[in-house]
């Protein structure tokens, strides 16, 4: 019998109330567990800040700001073993041993695991449209263990969670002041709406992947606020001095602001009047799109030399988003690049997913030379992009 589609049936409920879907999940806790160990290495040491993966341990005691040893590692197979040690050596206090070990976002150090993810988040953004921020992406180890934070206030996100392992109940307080309680078991996803309240209960050993969709208005102010930070700071780099202005203020002449926050400020006024604005939303637009919204997306690969006789196959789809007059900005897996001219249309054009030819197909294909220097780079770098796979005498790179 064919399992049901589960986009199909989240898409009657999506913006409209809580669910619970028979769903699985896109990588086997195995494989979760892995990419969590690998996550943890760098926490070992001590609190690692201001940086992704983000690791925290949460105990009845709260998060612990240097878990070291409590953190898996290679000699934990699997969760069923690291949770069997820390039960033997709870984290919390007396016989209390409920914990909570969350990784967000750690996708982008797994290729594998991060595209799996991005294909079923792909599927279900057809039927429901594509976020136009991106989401975010956690894994959560977890046992007996009530997780609170979310009735603090209503979620700006949806929030959509596959339980690989055990169980996960969860307590929904929805905006019209409805009580709803799920249980979802391995083989299973759990929905919420933005603006709902929640409370959770990680049983049995519990394994989820969550991703969190953002709903909120001012989460879209969040995101170009951090774009133009990011401009300023590489036209304008700040040398992080606060400067002090005369006290009291002298009365026979206004005083303005201090020097380097209206040199800000003007660098602000710039940027949002120019054209740069725009093109850089629209850069992370088509980049987001090519990684159904998945942020931050995997390194890319080493680059490979490119000639004729090479023979090439198309992986993935490549955005394009216009930016201009004569301009395109191309997209392959969450990372963005402009294109030039009428032959990247043309070449585009021939690179449909699935397609198989060589590269002096391709050049003959376009009007090129086939040892076009232009057109091998672009190749190349869709190679490293992992938007086409390069064979060579028979062997095919990874």
């Amino acid at each position: 019998m064919t399992a049901p589609d589960w986009t199909a049936l989240l898409a009657r409920v999506w913006d409209k109330e809580p669910a619970l879907l028979p769903a699985a999940a896109p990588a086997d806790p195995a494989h979760l567990h892995r990419t969590v160990v690998a996550a943890c290495e760098p926490f070992r040491a001590g609190t690692v800040f201001r940086t992704l993966p983000q690791v925290r341990l949460h105990t009845p005691l709260g998060w612990l700001g240097a878990p070291g040893r409590l953190l898996p590692d290679a000699a934990d197979p699997d969760p069923a073993a690291y949770r069997a040690r820390l039960r033997a050596e709870p984290p919390g206090s007396g016989t209390d041993s409920g914990f909570l070990l969350s990784v967000r976002q750690p996708l982008h150090t797994d290729w594998e695991l991060w595209s799996a993810v991005r294909d079923a988040l792909a599927d279900l953004w057809r039927r429901v449209g594509l976020p136009c921020l991106p989401v975010e992406a956690e894994l959560t180890e977890a046992d007996a263990f009530a997780r609170t934070a979310g009735l603090a206030v209503p979620s700006e996100h949806a929030v959509l969670t596959w339980v690989l392992d055990g169980t996960l109940e969860a307590e929904l307080h929805e905006p019209d002041g409805e009580l709803r309680v799920l249980r979802a078991g391995a083989g299973e996803l759990l929905y919420w709406p933005g603006g709902t309240r929640w409370r959770e209960r990680h049983l049995d050993g519990c394994t989820t992947l969550r991703i969190s969709v953002p709903r909120a208005r001012r989460l879209a102010t969040g995101a170009v606020k951090d774009l133009l930070a990011e401009a300023l700071q590489s036209r304008h780099p700040y040398d992080g001095t606060v400067p002090c202005l005369p006290h009291p203020p002298p009365a026979d002449r206004p005083l303005g602001p201090a020097g380097p926050v209206a040199a800000v400020g003007e660098a602000v006024r710039l940027l949002a009047g120019g054209a740069e604005l725009p093109t850089a939303l629209r850069t992370r637009w088509a980049a987001w799109w090519s990684a159904a919204g998945l942020d931050p997306a995997p390194d890319p690969r080493a680059g490979v030399p490119v000639h004729p006789g090479q023979r090439l196959r198309v992986l993935r789809e490549v955005v394009r988003v216009p930016d201009g007059p004569g301009r395109r900005i191309w997209a392959v897996n969450g990372h963005a690049f402009p294109i030039g001219g009428a032959a990247g249309e043309r070449i585009a054009e021939q690179l449909r997913p699935g397609r198989e030819l060589t590269v002096a197909e391709l050049c003959r294909a376009v009007g090129a030379d086939e040892h076009n220097a232009a057109v091998l780079a672009l190749l190349r770098r869709l190679h490293t992009l992992r938007g086409i796979d390069l064979a060579d005498g028979g062997r095919t790179d990874g």
